[in-house]
């Protein structure tokens, strides 16, 4: 429902609105063109400005798949815990490194952090990195080849096309949700593409309907980690733009820093 009415109260630019939902702008449009969250109309371009009291009602009316059931009540998730900052569920972050020690830096407290809460975790790696995570990991967390078997930890070295990476995740979400799964964690050492072959056109293509539909239809935190040597400053530009919820927080804890 769009509303032209003049309002006392402070209103919410879309910005502001999709971060206090932890959700992405695209959904706002989309439901409020539908009529599903109110919003009001302002200025000679018509922008969109929301209301603390409908977004909170929206929220009451259609719970979140970020919720969990605490009693008879709906409770939101509202983050995990990395390097000491709380990180949303639904955020789409990246971080780069340049050296092989600054690949474990944020890569390891995530999974192991997600093993412990007892969330599912998947590594996207070449077979090599993917070796090194499961070397380190297994140094502090000794059941981590159960993990495995169990399902808890998804190892897989990545697709070839954009379309099949998602399906991937689709799948492997709608099953985790099945099997109440009431986290979930992505690692993605985004190195694998170009073992794949990917083109960076396609790769960007692959993190943009990641960000705009699972990575806010599910709980879950999404972590793709670049290795500054082997990828183009054009490529990390890419990389930041794909995924602006990075800045959101201390940038300095995504730059190897």
């Amino acid at each position: 429902m769009n509303i032209d009415l003049p309002t006392t109260e402070t209103l919410l630019n879309i910005k502001q609105a999709a971060k206090f939902l932890n959700v992405s702008e695209i959904s706002l449009r989309r439901w409020s063109d539908a009529g599903k969250l109110a919003c009001s109309r302002i200025g000679l371009r018509r922008e969109r400005r929301f209301r603390q009291a409908d977004l909170l009602a929206y929220l009451e009316q259609v719970p979140s798949k970020n919720s969990i059931k605490v009693g008879h009540k709906i409770g939101r998730i509202a983050h995990i815990e990395l390097e000491g900052i709380a990180i949303n569920y639904g955020s789409h972050l990246c971080s780069f490194y340049e050296t092989d020690l600054g690949r474990l830096k944020l890569a390891l407290p995530f999974l192991l952090g997600g093993l412990e809460k007892g969330d599912r975790c998947f590594i996207v790696a070449a077979a090599e990195v993917q070796t090194i995570l499961l070397q380190e990991l297994s140094e502090v967390r000794p059941t981590i080849n159960r993990d495995i078997q169990d399902g808890q930890l998804v190892v897989m070295n990545g697709h070839s096309t954009s379309a099949a990476m998602y399906t991937f995740f689709e799948q492997a979400f709608i099953q985790a949700g099945k099997h109440n799964v009431q986290g979930l964690r992505v690692l993605g050492d985004m190195a694998w593409v170009l073992q794949k072959n990917m083109s960076m056109d396609a790769l960007s293509e692959f993190e943009a309907n990641y960000n705009q539909g699972l990575g806010h239809r599910f709980p879950v935190v999404s972590l793709c980690q670049y290795d500054a040597r082997l990828f183009s400053g054009t490529a990390i530009l890419g990389a930041l733009k794909c995924h602006d919820d990075t800045f959101r927080y201390p940038l300095n804890h995504f730059l190897g820093v």
